[in-house]
């Protein structure tokens, strides 16, 4: 794996290092990468960007960086990537790599990750860790979203109906054919009712909240609002989010279902029609685990190309 840093300044290297180090021992504290640690090597690539940090586009704040890496990609204020594939590949080149990782210098929440190409996350937000493995497991494993109720910027991505490709979602409810058959929990019920009703009126009520927050530090910054009060709504954005992370996590992991796999509805940005394997993962919520059927086409990835 090759960990490319992006918006460091020359003064910043020390913390790249220091950055590295943090999320490398973060990657290998979860399944299945930490009994697989022997088959990963890391390499972080340095190269300084004129300034620190990224593009903010609804900021109204424009950075000179060595890939010009941009929040809002694709519309989407979270969204994080890079168009500028070349400088991207020509940075990475200096050393052998399988799979590319790039390491944004931020604070904000956001990332990226496409299958077989690359993944983004931002090194100093109070979710730093999640965020690479759960775009990690996009851009490596060809994992796919298994949360519904956050806005994205595209829609109709699968079709009802249709079986999608990615191993951890299916529009199939037939135990005999469902793709993580030989994964279920013995004498489950599929699908798997698990409360689905007042999980979405909780986390729809929460999306809203928190997109009239981003609204309001954008705007704050746009309009040269004093540092003390930029810094201010992004600390009650961290209290907000973390406490709504608190009580999700309570709701799902007190579920009869937890630690069992059969067929949750509400996955793939749909509500209804497509199917994950567990109550929860990282590719569902910010969790800090993932679930058998995740580990198991992780852990095939990683032996394709280390066997």
């Amino acid at each position: 794996m090759a960990i490319i840093g992006e918006g460091y300044t020359s003064e910043e290297e020390q913390k790249f290092r220091d950055d590295l180090n943090r999320v490398t021992e973060a990657f290998f504290e979860i399944e299945p990468y930490q009994t697989l640690r022997d088959k990963f090597n890391f390499r972080g690539v340095f190269k300084p960007s004129s300034d620190s940090g990224i593009d903010e586009p609804r900021a109204g704040i424009d950075k000179q960086t060595v890939l010009g890496a941009s929040f809002n990609t694709m519309g989407s204020e979270r969204y994080v990537l890079t168009e500028d594939n070349k400088s991207l590949r020509d940075l990475a080149g200096h050393v052998p790599y399988d799979a590319l990782v790039i390491m944004v210098n931020h604070s904000r929440y956001g990332g990226g990750g496409i299958y077989n190409f690359y993944c983004v996350f931002t090194s100093d937000n109070i979710n730093s860790n999640y965020l690479l493995l759960h775009e990690f497991g996009h851009s490596f494993a060809g994992l796919a979203d298994e949360y519904y109720t956050s806005s994205t910027a595209y829609t109709d991505f699968y079709t009802p109906g249709y079986e999608p490709n990615e191993p951890n979602i299916t529009a199939l409810t037939d135990p005999d054919h469902i793709k993580w058959k030989h994964l279920l929990s013995p004498g489950i019920t599929i699908p798997t009712p698990w409360g689905k009703a007042l999980y979405d009126s909780l986390d729809l009520e929460w999306q809203a909240k928190r997109a009239r927050m981003n609204d309001h530090i954008a705007h704050l910054q746009k309009k040269g609002a004093p540092a003390e009060e930029i810094a201010a709504a992004k600390e009650h954005y961290n209290l907000e989010s973390t406490q709504r992370d608190r009580e999700i996590r309570n709701f799902l992991e007190n579920s009869e279902f937890t630690g069992k796999v059969g067929a949750f509805e509400g996955a793939g940005y749909l509500s209804t029609g497509m199917y994950r394997p567990s109550v929860n993962c990282i590719m569902f919520t910010r969790a800090d685990y993932f679930c058998p059927v995740c580990r198991e086409a992780i852990a095939n990835v990683i032996h394709l190309y280390t066997e």
